[in-house]
């Protein structure tokens, strides 16, 4: 349909003003109702671009969700792992701390010392425990025949042959003949004497720090001179030669030329620690246990220093060296 100027004014001049009047109406709600229509499809359109981006942001905040969600999950299972491992370094340090406490209190070491790093106190520990440990190695100390009584004591007393009263620098113990004997300390075999006459086959075995044991009535010997023995090594038999009533182990220990009794040494053990100390006056401890402490106070830090060479080595090799042994 075609808006007709001419005819509108053909009718505006034939006088048919309604006519006019309701084509104007017309027109004009056809021009409104296609602005309408145009002006809703716009906003429809608008909307839907609208709709669609929030769609895709919608999109992406549920994989940013999804993304914050995984990572949390695992963030929470390294903290649990974290957790777990602490709480087992936790138990693994009160262990350290109880053995501490334990070895400390076994070593006899003073609540009253001033507080120390754990690596303080294992240090103080280990050194303490080293030094009784070479203490007990060096020095004798138990029975060389251990299941046989003891028949006669250190002191004077009446001699069981001559009958007359004399000194017992030693100890005697019951045992039939073949029985073990074993050195209740480091030495090195100083004398090795077979005799049918007094002490009879006698070995004498020179310790450390001036302490020297004597083994008589000895049946066989298992040590030549100069054998170098550890504590515990068999080197010989008891026996009934020389001068003895009958088979068993006459015993003696000297400190310096000096016979002691033997009996604290035959007693002394871990628990009893500072018992010897106080039954021997005979022999300078204090300074005999300086001067092991400071030789295990040396090992210590040498084995300390070692291991961290080789904690150094392992992370940064050292080249090899080689010499030539030909020269």
């Amino acid at each position: 349909m075609m808006f007709n100027l001419k005819n509108v004014t053909t009718k505006l001049r034939s006088g048919d003003k309604k006519a006019l009047t309701a084509n104007v109406a017309r027109y004009t709600g056809l021009f409104i109702v296609c602005g309408l229509v145009t002006y809703g499809t716009h906003a429809i359109v608008e909307l839907y671009t609208s709709a669609q981006n929030s769609h895709q942001q919608v999109s992406k905040l549920r994989n940013k969700a999804l993304e914050l969600s995984a990572s949390l999950s695992e963030e929470t299972a390294l903290n649990k792992t974290l957790n777990d491992s602490l709480e087992k370094k936790t138990q693994s340090l009160e262990k350290l701390n109880q053995r501490i406490d334990d070895m400390e209190n076994i070593l006899g070491l003073s609540d009253e010392n001033p507080p120390q790093t754990i690596k303080q106190r294992v240090d103080t520990a280990a050194i303490n425990s080293a030094v009784k440990a070479t203490l007990f190695q060096l020095i004798p100390n138990g029975k060389p025949t251990p299941d046989a009584p003891l028949t006669s004591g250190f002191g004077t007393r009446v001699h069981p042959i001559t009958k007359q009263r004399k000194n017992h620098d030693g100890l005697d113990f019951g045992a039939s003949k073949g029985t073990p004997i074993y050195a209740p300390a480091d030495a090195v075999i100083e004398k090795v004497n077979a005799s049918k006459y007094g002490y009879g086959n006698q070995l004498t075995l020179n310790h450390t720090m001036g302490f020297v044991s004597t083994y008589s009535h000895m049946s066989k010997f298992n040590v030549k001179q100069g054998q170098f023995v550890n504590k515990g090594e068999l080197i010989g038999w008891t026996g009934n030669s020389g001068l003895s009533t009958g088979p068993h182990l006459h015993y003696e220990i000297h400190f310096l030329g000096k016979p002691l009794n033997p009996r604290p040494f035959v007693n002394w053990n871990i628990e009893n620690f500072d018992t010897l100390f106080e039954k021997e006056p005979n022999v300078e401890w204090t300074s005999l246990l300086n001067t092991v402490g400071s030789m295990v106070e040396m090992q210590v830090q040498l084995a300390s220093d070692h291991s961290q060479d080789i904690f150094n080595t392992a992370n940064h090799p050292k080249p090899k060296v080689t010499f030539d042994t030909h020269k």
